[in-house]
C-alpha cells in the first residue's frame, strides 16, 4: 500500500510540474533571500577574523613622544602574557598633488623577522606588484581618496612639513618608485590617523623598508597577546581580555618610557635655556647704530679682559674657575658678534640678516621644544588596542550590525508569501484529488497514510527548494551586499561558506510551514466518508456584492465587470494572497529607489545647502592671523573667507560610546552663516553661534540621544574630558561637527584656537586649476581642497549601493512574477470547465482573457495601492537601520519611488497575464460538454 502511495505522488509530481516548480521558486526564494542576507553579518565577521589572523594582526600599540628604543621592545617581551614585539617606524610627509599638499605617513614593514617568529605581525597583502625589495622602492595603498598618481611605475616625491628641518633626518631619499599596491589589516576603512601637520588628517599611507627611515629611535611598537587568538575580534570579551592581559607588558612600556622622558625633558630645557641665551646676545646688537656698536665693542673688550684676569687668578689660586670661564666665553661670543656686525655696516650687512635669521631660527626651536615639554608633561605614553588605534573596526562592525537587523524585516515579505502560495497551491490540489482521496479511503487507506501522500510531495518541494535556494542566496547575496560596502573598507575578498545551520533552520521552518498547510487543506477532506468524496465538491454560490445596492453605480458596469466583481468577492482567499504578494513586491521597489535616492541626495544637500563656502585653504601656522589675513585678502580670486580653527576631537556618550567630532571654531563668529549654513532642525530657522554654549549635528544627537539644554562630553587627546552645554542642533548630513565661538573655546579648553584652516568662495570665471597652481606656492598655505572634488569623492563612495538596489528590486519582481503566475494559473484550473463554457457562448479570445485576467489587475491595483504605504514604512525602517554611523541619509521618500514602485509592479502584472493569455486560447471548448459525474 505504501509503494502505491509514493507511485502515486511521483506520478502526481510529473503531472503537475508547474504546481510542484510553484512551490519548490517560492520557498527556494524566500530561504535563499533570508539565509543571505542574514549570513552577512557572519561572513563579514568571519572573514575580518581569518584576515586578522592570516595578516597577523597586532592587539596592542604603544607609542610615547620620547620614542621606542630596542630596550623596550626587548623588556616588552618578556612581560607575562606577551607571544610576540615588534617594533616599527612612521614618518608624516607633504605630497604635493594637483596643487595641494596631502598629508601622507610613511610606515615601516618587517623586513628582518623570520615567517613563523611571533614577533612578525602586521603583514600586508599584496594586490598588485610585490613589496618594495631595494633602495628608493615603496607600496603604497589606494582607496576612495588616495591620489590618483598612486599606481605602479610612478614616482611620488616628499617633502618636509617642519619649517627649516631635513627630509634627510628621518627618510634617506625624498622620492620613491611604486612597486606595489598593498593593504595592511591595521587599516580595514576609510578613515586614517589623525596627524599634528597639515590639515590634521592622514589621506593614505605609504610602506618602506625599514632601512629607508635614518631616525634615531622607533616610533611605534606593536605587541601580540597570548590568550586571545580564538575569540571574536569585535566582541567586548576580546577587548576586556586584551586589556586584562596586556596590563603587564603595558606597565613595562611604562615605567621605561617615563625614565627616558625625564631624561628628555633635561636635554630639552638645555636646549630652551641655551637658545633663549642666543637670542638675548644677538637681539642686544641687531638694533644698534654704527655708533652704539663701537661703544659697545669698547666695553666688551674691557670686559673681556677683566673676565680673563679673573679667570688668570683663579687658576693661579688652584680654583677651577667654571664661573669666570663661563663668563669669559660668553663675553667673547658678545665681542664677536659686536664685531662682526661693524665690520659689516650694522643694520644693513649680511651679518645682520645672519643674526635676524639666527634669532627667528632660535625661536622656532624653542617653541618646538616647549610643545614637546607640553606633549611629554600630558602623558609619557599612549596604549592602544586595536579599536582605540583606528575606529575602523567599529565602524565594520556596526555595519554587519545593520545589515543584520534588516534581515529580520525583508525576508518577513517572503516567508509570509511562500506560506500563502503553498497553501493556495495545496489546497487546490487537494480539491482537485478529492476523488483519489475517496478511492483511497474506500480502499481501506487511513487518513494518516493519504495524507502522508500529499505532505510527501508538499515537503520535497519544500526541502530542495530550501536547499537549493539556501546555496544559491548564501554564495550570492552576501557578496552582492559586501561588495556595496568594499568601498569604505580594504578587506580584499569575502568568505561566503555554505552554512549548513542556517539550511538546515530554514528548511526546518519551510517543513513545518508546508506541513501545517497541508494538515490543514486535508482536514476537511479527510473527515468526509468516501461517498461524498466520490462524488464532484459543489461549486461555491454566487453572491450578491455591496456595490449591486448602488444602483447608478451598478447598472452602468458592463456584464464583464459585474462578473469580475463578483468571482473576486467569490473567491477572497485568492484575492487576498495576490494582494499580499503584490504589497510585497510595490513595498521592496519603492524601498529600493528610495534608499537609492535617500544615500544619493546627501551629497547634494551636504555640499550644496549645508556647506556654502567652494573651497577651504589649509593654513601654515608658522605664520600668524594678521600675515595670513592679509595675503588672503590681497588673493584677487578669492571672494570671502573666514579663517577657522578646525580639529579633530572625541565625543563620548554616557554608555562610554565614542565618535569622532570635528570642532569648528570660526574667527568671526557672525559670519559663520555665510560658509555654513546652521539651520535648526526642528523649523529650519537660522541659528547664531551663541557664547557658552555650542551646537551639534543632527546625526550626533540621534546617536548619544542629545537635545538642546544637555552637555556633550569631549575628550581631548591627553584623556581629559569637557563638558559643552548644547545650544540647538544643527542640519548636517555627513560627518559630526561641533561649532562654538572663539571664547567659548577658550574656556572649555583653557587656551586660544588655532585658526588652522579657510572657508573661501571664489570669485566666478577663475580658472581653477591655474588658482590652485599660484595659491599653493605661496609659503603661507599648505594647500586647497575645493568643495566639488570633495563631493565627486563622497558620491562614489556611495555608487556600489546599486548592487544592493538591483538586488532588492530583482527579488521583488521574482517575488511578484511567482504569486501572480502561480495564483492565475489555479484560478484558470479551478474554472476550467468554466471558462471553457464561455467560450462555447461566443466569447472571442480576448474577451476570454478579460473575463478571467481582469480580476489580476483589480487584485493588482489594490496591492499597489497597499504597498505604497507598506513601502512607505519599510523605506523608513530601512533608512534607519542601515545608516553608517558618520552619515545621515535623507529620510524623504521621493516622489518618482512611488511611481517605478507602482510601473514596475504593474508591468509584472501585465507580463503574467500575457503568458496566461496563451494558455487561455489552448483550452479546449469540448471540456463544457464532458459529465461532471
Amino acid at each position: 500500500m505504501r509503494n502505491a502511495l509514493i507511485k502515486d505522488c511521483l506520478r502526481e509530481i510529473r503531472h503537475s510540474v508547474g504546481r510542484f516548480l510553484s512551490i519548490f521558486l517560492i520557498v527556494g526564494l524566500g530561504c535563499g533571500f533570508f539565509s543571505g542576507i542574514k549570513a552577512v553579518k557572519p561572513d563579514m565577521t568571519d572573514t575580518a577574523k581569518t584576515y586578522f589572523e592570516d595578516n597577523r594582526l597586532m592587539d596592542m600599540k604603544f607609542t610615547s613622544p620620547a620614542g621606542v628604543d630596542s630596550g623596550d621592545v626587548e623588556a616588552v617581551k618578556k612581560a607575562d602574557n606577551v607571544l610576540g614585539a615588534h617594533a616599527a617606524y612612521s614618518k608624516d610627509v607633504f605630497y604635493l598633488y594637483r596643487n595641494q599638499n596631502l598629508v601622507l605617513r610613511c610606515m615601516s614593514f618587517d623586513t628582518t623577522s623570520p615567517e613563523d617568529s611571533p614577533n612578525r605581525m602586521n603583514d600586508l597583502v599584496v594586490l598588485e606588484g610585490r613589496l618594495p625589495e631595494r633602495e628608493g622602492e615603496c607600496a603604497v595603498e589606494t582607496k576612495i581618496n588616495s591620489p590618483s598618481t598612486f599606481a605602479i611605475g610612478n614616482t611620488i616625491t616628499f617633502t618636509e612639513p617642519e619649517e627649516g628641518k631635513p627630509l634627510s633626518d628621518s627618510l634617506a631619499h625624498e622620492s620613491y618608485e611604486i612597486v606595489g599596491i598593498v593593504t595592511s589589516p591595521m587599516y580595514i576603512g576609510y578613515e586614517r590617523d589623525s596627524t599634528t601637520v597639515g590639515n590634521g588628517s592622514v589621506t593614505s599611507n605609504v610602506f618602506l623598508r625599514e632601512e629607508e627611515f635614518t631616525m634615531g629611535h622607533y616610533t611605534d611598537l606593536f605587541v601580540k597577546l597570548d590568550g586571545v587568538q580564538d575569540m571574536d575580534p569585535f566582541s567586548d570579551e576580546y577587548r576586556e581580555k586584551v586589556a586584562e592581559l596586556g596590563s603587564n607588558a603595558a606597565a613595562v612600556f611604562t615605567e621605561r618610557a617615563q625614565s627616558r622622558v625625564g631624561d628628555l625633558k633635561n636635554k630639552l630645557s638645555a636646549q630652551i635655556s641655551s637658545a633663549e641665551k642666543q637670542i638675548d646676545i644677538s637681539e642686544q646688537f641687531l638694533g644698534m647704530d654704527m655708533q652704539e656698536l663701537d661703544r659697545s665693542i669698547e666695553a666688551l673688550t674691557r670686559a673681556a679682559a677683566a673676565a680673563q684676569a679673573a679667570l688668570d687668578s683663579a687658576t693661579e689660586e688652584g680654583r677651577t674657575g667654571l664661573f669666570e670661564r663661563s663668563a669669559l666665553n660668553k663675553t667673547k661670543d658678545a665681542l664677536a658678534i659686536a664685531e662682526e656686525l661693524r665690520a659689516d655696516n650694522g643694520l644693513t650687512g649680511e651679518a645682520h640678516d645672519k643674526y635676524s635669521a639666527l634669532v627667528t631660527d632660535s625661536r622656532a626651536q624653542i617653541a618646538e621644544a616647549r610643545e614637546t615639554l607640553d606633549l611629554l608633561d600630558q602623558s609619557p605614553v599612549f596604549i592602544y588596542d586595536r579599536f582605540s588605534a583606528s575606529d575602523d573596526y567599529s565602524s565594520f562592525d556596526g555595519d554587519s550590525q545593520k545589515i543584520d537587523s534588516i534581515s529580520k524585516v525583508f525576508p518577513v515579505f517572503f516567508i509570509l508569501v511562500a506560506a500563502l502560495v503553498v497553501l493556495t497551491t495545496m489546497t487546490r490540489m487537494i480539491e482537485e484529488q478529492r476523488g483519489m482521496i475517496g478511492i483511497y479511503k474506500a480502499l481501506g487507506y487511513s487518513s494518516g497514510s493519504i495524507a502522508a501522500k500529499f505532505l510527501f510531495y508538499c515537503i520535497l518541494a519544500a526541502v530542495s527548494g530550501s536547499v537549493l535556494g539556501g546555496i544559491l542566496g548564501l554564495k550570492i547575496v552576501p557578496y552582492i551586499i559586501y561588495e556595496s560596502y568594499k568601498i569604505m573598507y580594504n578587506i580584499p575578498h569575502l568568505d561566503t561558506p555554505v552554512r549548513w545551520n542556517y539550511i538546515i533552520g530554514c528548511t526546518a521552518v519551510a517543513v513545518v510551514c508546508v506541513c501545517v498547510v497541508v494538515l490543514w487543506s486535508c482536514l476537511n477532506e479527510l473527515r468526509s466518508v468516501p461517498g461524498d468524496l466520490l462524488r464532484p465538491k459543489p461549486p461555491k454560490s454566487g453572491k450578491r456584492v455591496l456595490l449591486e445596492s448602488f444602483t447608478p453605480v451598478w447598472s452602468r458596469l458592463s456584464f464583464l465587470s459585474k462578473v469580475t466583481l463578483r468571482n473576486l468577492f467569490r473567491y477572497k482567499r485568492r484575492f487576498f494572497m495576490t494582494v499580499v504578494g503584490v504589497v510585497g513586491c510595490t513595498a521592496l521597489i519603492i524601498t529600493g529607489f528610495g534608499l537609492k535616492h535617500s544615500i544619493k541626495t546627501i551629497v547634494d544637500k551636504q555640499f550644496g545647502d549645508v556647506m556654502l563656502y567652494d573651497a577651504t585653504a589649509v593654513l601654515n601656522p608658522v605664520y600668524t592671523y594678521d600675515e595670513l589675513d592679509h595675503t588672503l585678502s590681497e588673493t584677487e580670486e578669492i571672494g570671502t573667507y573666514l579663517m577657522t580653527d578646525l580639529s579633530e576631537s572625541n565625543a563620548v556618550s554616557d554608555d562610554g560610546e565614542s565618535q569622532k567630532v570635528y570642532i569648528t571654531v570660526p574667527c568671526d563668529p557672525e559670519r559663520i552663516n555665510d560658509f555654513i549654513a546652521l539651520r535648526d532642525i526642528s523649523d529650519g530657522e537660522r541659528i547664531e553661534l551663541p557664547e557658552g554654549k555650542v551646537l551639534i549635528t543632527q546625526k550626533l544627537s540621534i546617536l548619544f540621544g542629545l537635545s538642546p539644554g544637555d552637555s556633550i562630553t569631549l575628550q581631548r587627546e591627553d584623556g581629559s574630558e569637557v563638558n559643552a552645554e548644547i545650544a540647538a542642533v544643527t542640519k548636517n548630513y555627513a560627518m559630526h561637527y561641533i561649532f562654538m565661538t572663539p571664547d567659548t573655546y577658550t574656556d572649555l579648553f583653557g587656551e586660544a584656537p588655532e585658526f588652522n584652516v579657510a572657508f573661501m568662495t571664489i570669485q566666478e570665471g577663475v580658472d581653477t586649476d591655474s588658482f590652485k597652481e599660484s595659491f599653493i606656492s605661496q609659503p603661507e598655505f599648505y594647500g586647497i581642497a575645493f568643495k566639488t572634488d570633495s563631493s565627486k569623492g563622497f558620491l562614489n563612495s556611495f555608487d556600489s549601493l546599486d548592487s544592493v538596489i538591483v538586488l532588492l528590486i530583482v527579488c521583488a519582481g521574482l517575488l511578484a512574477v511567482v504569486v501572480l503566475y502561480n495564483l492565475a494559473n489555479i484560478n484558470i484550473t479551478e474554472r476550467y470547465r468554466e471558462i471553457a463554457t464561455v467560450k462555447v457562448l461566443g466569447f472571442y479570445d480576448r474577451e476570454t482573457s478579460d473575463y478571467i485576467l481582469r480580476e489580476n489587475y483589480i487584485s493588482a491595483a489594490v496591492g499597489v495601492l497597499l504597498g505604497c504605504l507598506v513601502g512607505k514604512l519599510l523605506h523608513h525602517f530601512v533608512i534607519i537601520t542601515a545608516e553608517v554611523d558618520i552619515v545621515m541619509f535623507n529620510r524623504e521618500l521621493v516622489w518618482y519611488a512611488y511611481l517605478l514602485g507602482i510601473a514596475m509592479t504593474l508591468a509584472f502584472t501585465a507580463l503574467v497575464n500575457g503568458m496566461l493569455h496563451f494558455k487561455l486560447r489552448r483550452i479546449d471548448m469540448v471540456e463544457s460538454l464532458k459529465s461532471v459525474e
